[in-house]
């Protein structure tokens, strides 16, 4: 059993998971262009090549028909003088003709062979690329997950504080498995999902039509998301599920003014629910007693409609604002995707924007555990 470990830089991890966030994005990329270049490789190879030679032959067949049928008429009829006709040029051109029909032919052939060799070649690369595929789809999201468990663990840990002596290290830890004990470290995201109301009480929250003087027709505390947060979101390749205007969403009563709030996308519990539930994320617990209510999704956009690009996420989804609009944005498997497009974003993002280009201070830690 290893008796600690240290880590001297908690950044350079945050730093190596956008590094592996981004490994993953253009692996994923690179595999699905691949494939995509092959596939229309062999489409233009079995569709255009193929029938365009195929026709070829016959029309050049027809030409070898009719130089033949030339020259035989110039050798079987003499001319007005009453002798024997010159076939020259109708010789030469049918010489061109043959020769150009059996380019065709030579063309076929060779269309049919590269279509084989192409198939065969294709199927050792998928084959080989197979483990990889699976790695960038499935093991790196795994890892990504597992990393930011690992992170909060350690966030938890130095956020341990002593006063006079202070506690060894042996009961620090057992402070934080005591913390912990039957469930496990709870992430972020595990924490807000935690939240979540259920679907009877998401089905039960009372309808209302908002006023001019409703909350969600009020300041938020919550930031406007810019031009380019909306052009980073856009930058994914993922798919969008646009909500009807006049279908539900439900939000527990009171938090469009709150300094941070989530939006979970889930199941829909009926025919007019978009599955969208917005709740407070901040660091205080919920209240046991919190009250929900939904309305139209339109009521919502009407008031801030710059939320409409988050608002047509899939269903799995959870999005973080707070003053400086989206924090984190997790996909259904629980990848926060907002570092993907923030990395995307590139020259894009101003240099002070979280988790942007600009390099972030260094701030070195030490831990033994």
């Amino acid at each position: 059993m290893a008796e600690g470990a240290r880590i001297h830089s908690v950044d350079v991890v945050r730093q190596f998971r956008a590094a592996l966030i981004k490994y993953a994005e253009t692996g994923n990329v690179a595999l699905t262009s691949a494939d995509g270049d092959i596939d229309r490789v062999m489409g233009w190879l079995e569709r255009d090549q193929a029938t365009y030679w195929a026709g070829q032959v016959r029309k050049r067949h027809e030409i070898v028909v009719r130089c033949e049928e030339a020259v035989r008429a110039k050798r079987l009829f003499k001319g007005a003088d009453g002798t024997p006709q010159s076939a020259v040029d109708e010789m030469k051109a049918l010489s061109v003709a043959k020769r150009r029909k059996e380019e065709a032919e030579v063309k076929v052939v060779a269309v049919k062979k590269a279509i084989m060799v192409l198939r065969k070649e294709a199927q050792l690369y998928k084959g080989r690329v197979m483990r990889l595929g699976t790695t960038m789809a499935s093991d790196l999201p795994k890892a990504v997950h597992r990393l930011d468990r690992m992170m909060d663990d350690v966030d938890m840990y130095l956020s341990i504080q002593t006063t006079g002596k202070g506690i060894d290290l042996a009961k620090a830890a057992e402070a934080m498995a005591a913390g912990n004990a039957g469930s496990g470290p709870k992430s972020t995201l595990d924490k807000l999902k935690g939240r979540t109301p259920t679907a009877e009480q998401r089905q039960a929250a009372p309808f209302v039509s908002p006023a001019a003087d409703h909350a969600v027709n009020q300041p938020w505390a919550v930031g406007t998301v810019a031009d380019w947060q909306l052009k980073a979101l856009a930058g994914l390749s993922i798919d969008r599920q646009l909500p009807e205007p006049d279908h539900r969403i439900v939000a527990q009563v009171g938090v469009w003014q709150e300094p941070k709030l989530y939006l979970h996308r889930l199941d829909p519990t009926g025919e007019d629910d978009t599955g969208w539930y917005v709740g407070p994320a901040g660091d205080a617990e919920p209240a046991a007693d919190a009250v929900y209510e939904s309305m139209r999704i339109g009521a919502v956009l009407a008031a801030r409609p710059d939320l409409a690009d988050f608002l047509a996420l899939p269903a799995g989804t959870v999005a973080v604002l707070d003053a400086g609009g989206p924090t984190a944005v997790y996909d259904p498997i629980g990848l926060d995707i907002w570092s993907i497009a923030l990395i995307k974003a590139g020259d894009d993002a101003p240099a002070d924007a979280e988790g942007g280009p600009a390099e972030a201070a260094p701030a070195e830690a030490a831990v033994t555990a």
